[in-house]
């Protein structure tokens, strides 16, 4: 095997046939990754300015990132499922529109007032149409590679994958930055229009889809009782974990929504239990992988993901950084998370995928926790002190991602591929969610500290303007090196799971390997030339 990356020439070739052109397909679903991931962390270091200009209070700005992420988190399986049932190609084409939509709300919303709302409602109106779409097209990146390629040209695809949807995830404050700063924060939205008619005309010259599915027979009809389930259990567990800060932990609305949420998940797997034609039939989970890498999915949400949504509050709110200052100093990070990909397929090649990718989450966990060595009384330059904890942590996902979303859809039965997509981005998700809880939990307890600390100050006259700056810094930064802790742990736990749970795919060639591992997840032979 060679160690030579290949040129984008012999990339080209290596692309296979079952799409109607290769190339546009793969492009396609590329873009409408990055987008769709791009528009999670564009608008953290753009909500300063858009409450300046909107005259929106804090809890409105909280709904500008929540909005967007309780519509994708909702209905993240029904559009799975429905790329399954009715062809990816124009699920795939809508979710999009659906999405550009969305987009151009949003950029109006300064200008636009619907139905009389407060400007910030109808951006809030926007984000949730935006959600929607994007609940349409994350998951079917995934699918669309996984479906329209195979072998080596597949692993190339996914490898893609995961470093695109990584440099989107990294990428958000930066770009956000340098638009705000640049142009205006309206064009954090407007710069989807052009990428996203690039990514319509690619899904409809390049995908192309079977002979469209006699919806009704068995195996291939709707569960309309089942969707309507879990998408309410979705929404009561995301607006809780989404709300419990602010309304209390034990308040009585938080307490509710979660334990509706409990009591709605046990009534859908009793519901699927009993279907004709499940969502997702529940035996999935006794399919080698698939239980362990949706866990694998949710730990590394709720770990590596939510400490990147606190490190950039870190950077501006603890070291008073500007937006697109943040963004440059987390460059590094994205840098080394494209090496991951091509390189940690050579080691899951090497040494397995277990192997590869239990030993991954246990580097994750050393990077996350070495972000607890900031210094409290550091000043701007001092945010390098995070640099050896970035490089270990972006080249970690970027061999963790692809490799822990191809084990989840290739466990999926060949017709629900969507379904399989859907939910591994689905635990990915609410693992998010719920870290990103957490960790709001533990920084607001660092905050109510400074605060009781700074009235009882103030009370004695000794509180100056130098003395509540250094407060505020040193209860951002105990508020990161808490969660630091906190992710790097389940991180570890992730790594644990992994050996207990995930079995290296057998060869396509071993009599022995069952029918539902014909096609083998990044197998030795099936590993792109990098």
């Amino acid at each position: 095997m060679s160690s030579a990356t290949p040129p984008p020439a012999e990339a080209a070739e290596l692309l296979g046939r079952r799409a109607g052109k290769p190339g546009l397909t793969l492009l396609a679903a590329l873009l409408g990754l990055f987008i769709t991931l791009l528009d999670i962390t564009v608008v953290t270091v753009a909500l300063p300015t858009i409450g300046t200009d909107l005259q929106a209070s804090f809890r409105g700005l909280e709904w500008v990132a929540n909005a967007y992420m309780l519509a994708l988190a909702v209905f993240i399986v029904t559009a799975g499922r429905l790329g399954d049932l009715y062809g990816q190609r124009r699920v795939y084409t809508l979710g999009t529109i659906v999405f550009l939509l969305g987009s151009l709300i949003c950029a109006l919303s300064g200008r636009l007032s619907i139905l009389g709302w407060a400007h910030i409602t109808t951006l809030h109106l926007g984000r949730v149409v935006q959600g929607l779409g994007g609940a349409v097209v994350l998951p079917l990146t995934l699918a669309i590679v996984y479906s329209c390629f195979e072998g080596r040209k597949r692993a190339l695809g996914i490898m893609l994958w995961g470093a695109v949807g990584g440099l989107a995830t990294a990428l958000g404050p930066l770009v956000g930055g340098l638009l705000v700063e640049w142009i205006g924060w309206e064009w954090i939205f407007l710069v989807n229009l052009p990428i996203g008619a690039v990514v319509i005309v690619a899904a409809l010259v390049g995908l192309r889809d079977p002979a469209p599915r006699a919806v009704g027979r068995s195996g291939e009809s709707l569960d309309l009782p089942g969707l309507a389930i879990v998408s309410a259990a979705l929404f009561c567990l995301n607006l809780g974990l989404i709300n419990g800060a602010a309304w209390g932990w034990s308040s009585w609305r938080v307490l509710g929504l979660l334990g509706g949420s409990i009591a709605l998940f046990a009534l859908f797997l009793f519901a699927e239990s009993r279907a004709t034609d499940p969502i997702m039939d529940l035996s999935w989970f006794r399919r080698q992988n698939f239980g362990g890498s949706v866990l694998a999915g949710f730990l590394l949400g709720a770990g590596m993901f939510s400490v990147l949504f606190y490190l950039s509050i870190y950077l501006q709110n603890g070291l008073g950084l500007s937006a697109l200052a943040t963004g440059v100093r987390l460059l590094p990070l994205t840098l080394v998370l494209m090496l991951g990909a091509p390189l940690g397929g050579r080691v899951a090649a090497k040494l397995g995928v277990r192997k590869a990718l239990a030993g991954a989450f246990v580097l994750m966990a050393i990077g996350i926790a070495l972000f607890t060595l900031v210094d409290p009384e550091g000043g701007a330059d001092s945010w390098t002190l995070l640099l050896p904890g970035m490089l270990i942590t972006g080249f970690t996902m970027g061999v963790v991602m692809p490799i822990s979303s191809e084990l989840t859809v290739a466990a999926a039965p060949p017709e629900q591929i969507g379904v399989g997509a859907s939910a591994g981005t689905m635990f990915r998700q609410v693992g998010n969610a719920v870290g990103i809880a957490v960790m709001g939990a533990m920084m607001s307890s660092q905050t109510d500290a400074v605060r009781d600390k700074a009235a009882r100050l103030k009370e004695a006259g000794t509180l100056t303007a130098e003395k509540a700056e250094a407060l505020q810094r040193a209860a951002v930064t105990h508020g990161l090196q808490h969660g630091a802790w906190y992710a790097a742990g389940l991180t570890l736990a992730a790594a644990l799971f992994v050996l207990l749970l995930v079995r290296d795919p057998r060869s396509p060639a071993s009599p022995t390997a069952p029918a539902e591992q014909t096609a083998p997840v990044l197998s030795v032979h099936d590993r792109p030339t990098v």
